[in-house]
């Protein structure tokens, strides 16, 4: 069922920009933000919401963050500002809303959540604004939006192994990144993903504060080689787009967007004719490829991966999966061979020795 938005207006009916982390959805958010007569909130579905007050919205800004935002000194969540309890924290919002339920069902009736997002919508609508929500915690959970909220909903995708990859550049060692560490949660809590989650040595799902369950995969996984990273990001990567792309209303390449004007303009007028708003990409602009690169068999991970979530059909299937596969396919076709081990090069070269002193008439009886 659609909740009734708080406006007729149908210029104010909201849009909801859904992506994973490192998917230059901030500089997207920005540029929504940028727009006369929007109220773009940030990331409102994030933990620190529970504890949000005006002194820490004015200490969060892309300056301080060093994670390579743009937007300097003016803070991320100031359009909270209105929302703050005098307590502290955001009016309606639950920690629980960030990572539970991550795949929330369409069906599935959460009245909290619900209530929470209408009283996001209304205070932006009753100023005469549209809002725009934009946060890497919703891929999956698109469809249970859409059925109570209906709006515009653009999807954000972009190389996953450049992705992972912006991951673990920012990794302080041993320790793995808070983007890390949130995909190891949700794998492990996944339904289907069991045996996944098992094979990496996951802890079972434990409920309760989202804090402790960030610190129960830390102290188990803090020293993780590449790998383990690079696969739950991954099975969280393919479920999160298999469930998201269908439901999107505008799918945006940011590889491409900041590469070819062209596409970026095609973006803005088909954003212009789907939500009525039209933000400027025109000073978007690809970050490098990552050139180090940690030595992992990221093919065979991603087979194993695939199989591991009997996603071959989904992704084969013609449609929304379609960038997807393309996606994956071009990630993995560039991804580098690890060097071969020493053990594995020695029996190389042994095997060749023996081989060229078997004699020819016994190498062909083998044969």
């Amino acid at each position: 069922m659609t909740v009734p938005v708080a406006t007729s207006d149908p210029a104010l009916l909201p849009v909801f920009v859904h992506s994973g982390w490192r998917c230059s959805s901030t500089y997207v958010w920005s540029r929504f933000r940028a727009l006369p007569g929007v109220r773009a909130y940030y990331e409102p579905w994030h933990e620190q919401l529970a504890i949000l007050t005006p002194e820490r919205i004015a200490r969060e800004t892309p300056r301080a963050s060093g994670l390579r935002h743009p937007g300097d000194d003016l803070p991320y969540l100031a359009e909270f500002e209105g929302l703050l309890k005098p307590s502290g924290g955001v009016a309606g919002y639950e920690r629980r809303f960030a990572l539970d339920d991550y795949f929330l069902p369409a069906g599935r009736q959460d009245a909290a959540q619900t209530a929470y997002v209408a009283g996001l919508l209304a205070h932006a609508q009753a100023a005469g604004r549209t809002p725009v929500l934009a946060c890497c915690r919703t891929l999956g959970r698109i469809d249970w939006l859409r059925r109570r909220f209906g709006g515009f909903h653009v999807v954000l995708i972009r190389d996953p192994l450049q992705q992972w990859l912006s991951f673990h550049s920012l990794r302080k060692r041993p320790r793995p990144t808070y983007f890390e560490l949130c995909q190891y949660v949700m794998l492990s809590e996944t339904a289907g993903a069991e045996p996944l989650a098992r094979q990496l040595g996951l802890p079972a799902p434990q409920g309760g504060d989202l804090s402790a369950r960030i610190a129960a995969v830390r102290g188990r996984l803090k020293r993780a080689p590449a790998r383990t990273s690079f696969t739950a990001f991954l099975a969280i990567y393919l479920l999160s787009y298999l469930k998201a792309l269908p439901q999107a209303d505008l799918v945006v390449d940011v590889d491409r967007l900041g590469q070819d004007p062209d596409y970026a303009a095609r973006i803005t007028e088909a954003l212009r004719a789907g939500c009525g708003l039209a933000p400027d990409f025109s000073d978007c602009r690809t970050p490098a490829a990552h050139a180090e690169i940690p030595a992992a068999p990221y093919r065979r991970i991603s087979r194993q991966v695939i199989d591991a979530l009997e996603a071959r059909t989904a992704l084969a299937a013609p449609g929304p999966a379609a960038l997807l596969f393309a996606k994956l396919s071009k990630a993995m076709a560039d991804a580098p061979e690890p060097p071969a081990s020493v053990r594995r090069r020695l029996a190389g070269r042994i095997s060749e020795t023996i081989g060229s002193l078997v004699p020819r008439r016994r190498r062909r009886a083998r044969i």
